[in-house]
């Protein structure tokens, strides 16, 4: 049982809890007394009673994990996601603190808009000598392409400022960022699961709410000038599932209402952005932009990537579409314009910069180059043109030998490096292994653009280092993460976006905006969660039966199941073939390390990944209960070093404990629309394709007088229980293949498969009005047809060798045709032709 520990003594501990020396601390001022904003924090503790703090850690990680919340993505070289982590004690910050930072960061945010709108504009700024024209012109982020583009197309939406604070107290920016910032989404996950860890705290210490910046966000998203005004379409446009912060992609579109979009969804059909949708191509107003800017419109772009929407900047200078964080915004996210945004703000904005940069020196003038080598080794160098957050050289880490070489490549090429000043970044109390201890803080926060100026959120990121070495400008960098809480001199009104709305919606029963891409997603999770649990029961069986009978006995009812998980891959290939079989003994001593297998997507391991994957790219769209039973699916591995069956045994429970989970979420938590008929049809098309496969084996493998073989064919189809109740224990193979093939009442027929399948595929939505049916829907009726044709009339005696030749003929036939089948749904559903035109087809003048 936990040990609650006493409010008192929670509170008299952080009392006690002191920074290191050198270092701003931010829980305690210099002269060692607690801040006054930070008495909140302790009074929350003494009204909250007794607390577990260990327990309660492990709860808000594991809700974190069970959430999906990660920050390196799915990768096709199997690399696996690496989890977030929160601390329970979050940075505390008063509201006079707060406000001074807020006035600095909405100011960059304006400057930085204005340096990039003069610099693909009038070049005001290189004409006057602000800037060096060595700073724009080298910078590969600098394309020609974007150079006058219609003005409010691709506006500064959403600014990401990276800052830290000095041993003085000062604070300084690290880095601008302006592409597409990364940490709203972990942000606002680790304020969710805080307010379930610690509850009341944020009312007790009236803290701020994250709400009305994303209120503001879609204010601005839904209130440019668009073609449709009143309702635009908005979308965001993700990288996918192989980039690192995709998840926040996912709860971006959850949480502001937008469809999710990847660059095949999107085309350009006479300058105008449509998405693909299940009924043809349906138009798109405004595009929040998640993706790097190469990997826009690979037609203008070329060369950097295959991706992209070919056309987007053709359809931007036509004003047909708006895109957010513009593809040109990201271009003083590099460190090399740092020093000069001071003169650039005076002479731009009329204001002194309010929040300065970390001291930061371009090697290519002549001046800054000469300090650089006189401190040279108390410096960091960093590329000139990288955004900030790459690759960093420590000079004070190297050999002699490595910081001589790194002198003469700066010497070489000055123009190529810059230099920073080294910091120790200020700490706060965290909660490390059952004691407070200080970490080394990080800190993100964001502004949004509104009608009048950019507001910026009352809160943001925290990365935490606990050793005092410098940490990467990444989201992804430090140990684990921290909330940050802006106190209110007064309550806090409840904010959400729940109640926020531009115009009463209009009554729906259901949607066909579904991206083909997203219906494709969603069909094979279907199939893989089907091909999974299939796999799952087979291995489950075999290894009951190992399990059951002693070592020189043969388990001969299990080689027709051995067969059917060889022949997929799931298992070493060569065992679908008679005389490679193993013997009993070598089977049991094989048998778990046989299913371990490898990354090949065919093996065990692999159908869990795929399952874990497709779940995450299409989460936008799925109930989080389904992504709980999911995410356990994706923590229930086999485990490394397992030999022992019983083990493996349970493992397999869990799994299909989990696996019923997801797919009663899907039957029961999706209304009746394409989500759901696209995972149906999945999934009933794959049980199809496993029942005939593994009946097959049965009847090429096993003697109909058998009846072992039969009660483990029966249950492995999950129809066991059915036959027992219908007829006892009279074991027979005609009644087991009425009830496996052709019993239009059990869910786990074949059969049944084709007459759910005719059912869902007959509600598809159509993009033509046609008076016959599909092609699909064509093979369909005719597979079933033949399947209720295996029956004979009133006046027929039936036995089984009258049912057994026709099944059989159909056996040969029928996984052919379900290929086929997902072949045509392919085809109607999940592919568009594209039109190809010129790109300068309309426009004025040339490159």
């Amino acid at each position: 049982m936990a040990t609650l520990v006493p409010a008192d003594s929670i509170v008299e501990r952080l009392r006690n809890y002191h920074g290191p020396a050198g270092a701003y601390d931010e829980y305690r001022d210099p002269t060692g007394q607690i801040r006054p904003h930070w008495e909140r924090m302790l009074q929350a503790f003494r009204q909250s009673g007794p607390l577990n703090l260990t327990d309660r850690w492990h709860a808000a990680n594991r809700m974190l994990r069970e959430n999906g919340v990660n920050f390196t993505g799915f990768e096709h070289n199997g690399r696996q996601p690496r989890p977030w982590k929160l601390d329970l004690l979050p940075v505390v910050f008063s509201s006079v603190d707060w406000n001074g930072l807020r006035q600095g960061v909405a100011q960059r945010a304006r400057l930085v808009e204005a340096v990039i709108r003069d610099l693909y504009g009038v070049q005001r700024v290189l004409r006057e000598g602000l800037l060096p024209p060595e700073l724009v012109f080298r910078n590969q982020e600098f394309q020609r392409v974007f150079h006058h583009f219609p003005q409010h197309t691709t506006p500064l939406v959403i600014y990401g400022c990276e800052l830290a604070r000095s041993s003085t107290g000062q604070w300084w920016v690290m880095a601008d960022r302006a592409a597409a910032p990364a940490g709203l989404s972990f942000a606002v996950e680790n304020r969710i699961v805080l307010s379930k860890s610690l509850p009341h705290f944020l009312h007790t210490c009236q803290i701020h709410r994250l709400a009305p910046f994303f209120v503001r966000l879609q204010e601005t998203l839904t209130a440019f000038p668009t073609q449709r005004k009143g309702n635009p379409s908005v979308v965001i446009l993700s990288a996918g599932p192989d980039h690192p912060y995709y998840y926040e992609d996912v709860f971006l579109a959850r949480y502001l209402g937008y469809t999710l979009v990847e660059a095949d969804d999107l085309t350009i059909r006479r300058n105008q952005v449509w998405i693909k949708t299940l009924r043809g191509l349906s138009p798109v107003d405004v595009v929040l932009r998640r993706t790097p800017d190469h990997r826009l419109d690979p037609l203008e772009l070329g060369g950097h990537s295959p991706n992209g929407v070919a056309g987007m900047l053709q359809a931007i200078r036509h004003k047909h579409v708006v895109v957010a964080n513009g593809p040109e915004t990201g271009l003083l996210d590099s460190p090399v314009y740092m020093p000069f945004l001071p003169a650039l703000c005076k002479h731009m904005l009329g204001e002194e910069l309010l929040l300065p940069s970390i001291a930061t020196w371009w090697c290519g003038q002549a001046e800054p180059l000469e300090y650089v080598l006189r401190h040279f080794g108390d410096l960091v160098i960093k590329p000139a043109f990288a955004h900030s957050g790459g690759e960093e050289i420590i000079v004070s880490e190297l050999s002699e030998a490595d910081a001589q070489s790194l002198r003469e490549r700066i010497l070489a090429d000055p123009g190529a490096y810059v230099a920073q000043e080294k910091i120790v970044r200020s700490t706060a109390p965290c909660w490390v292994e059952e004691e407070f201890c200080s970490g080394h803080i990080a800190m993100r926060t964001f502004a949004v653009r509104t009608k009048e100026a950019y507001e910026v959120l009352n809160g943001g990121l925290v990365r935490v280092e606990t050793s005092a070495a410098p940490m990467p400008l990444s989201v992804s960098a430090g140990q684990f993460s921290k909330d940050v809480w802006v106190t209110s001199d007064s309550p806090v009104p409840a904010i959400s976006l729940l109640g926020h709305m531009l115009e009463p919606p209009k009554l729906q029963r259901s949607t066909s905006k579904l991206p083909s891409r997203a219906a494709d997603n969603l069909f094979w999770l279907g199939r893989y969660l089907e091909r999974l649990e299939f796999a799952g029961r087979l291995i489950r069986k075999i290894t009951e039966r190992l399990m059951s009978e002693s070592a020189g006995q043969p388990v001969m009812d299990v080689t027709p199941l051995i067969s059917c998980l060889a022949e997929q891959g799931i298992i070493e290939e060569s065992f679908a073939v008679e005389e490679f079989f193993p013997r009993r003994d070598e089977l049991e001593n094989l048998w778990p390390r046989m299913i371990r297998g490898d990354d090949d997507p065919n093996r065990f391991e692999g159908l869990c990944n795929q399952v874990v994957r497709l779940s995450s790219i299409v989460r936008d769209r799925m109930t989080e209960d389904f992504w709980r039973g999911v995410s356990q699916i994706g923590e229930r591995r086999v485990p490394a070093d397992l030999l022992d069956l019983s083990e493996l045994h349970d493992t397999m429970n869990l799994l299909m404990l989990h696996i019923s989970a997801a797919t009663g979420q899907i039957t029961d938590g999706l209304v009746h629309g394409p989500t759901r008929q696209f995972l149906q049809i999945g999934r009933h098309l794959e049980r199809a394709r496993q029942l005939t496969l593994v009946m097959r084996k049965y009847l090429q493998q096993v003697e109909a007088r058998e009846t072992l073989p039969l009660v483990t064919l029966l249950d492995v189809c999950n129809s066991l229980m059915t036959y027992r109740y219908r007829y006892r224990a009279n074991f027979s193979i005609l009644p087991a293949f009425d009830l496996l093939v052709t019993d239009s009442s059990n869910p786990h027929a074949i059969v049944f498969q084709f007459i759910e399948l005719n059912a869902l595929v007959s509600e598809l939505p159509s993009k033509q009005k046609r008076p016959f049916i599909s092609s699909e829907q064509d093979l369909i009726r005719r597979i079933l047809f033949e399947l209720q044709s295996l029956l004979p009339t009133e006046d027929q005696e039936l036995n089984w060798p009258r049912y057994r030749a026709p099944l059989e003929q159909i056996f040969k036939t029928l996984e052919p045709r379900i290929k086929e089948i997902s072949n045509l749904l392919t085809q109607t559903y999940f592919l568009h032709a594209e039109f190809i035109q010129q790109i300068d087809e309309g426009r004025e003048g040339g490159a």
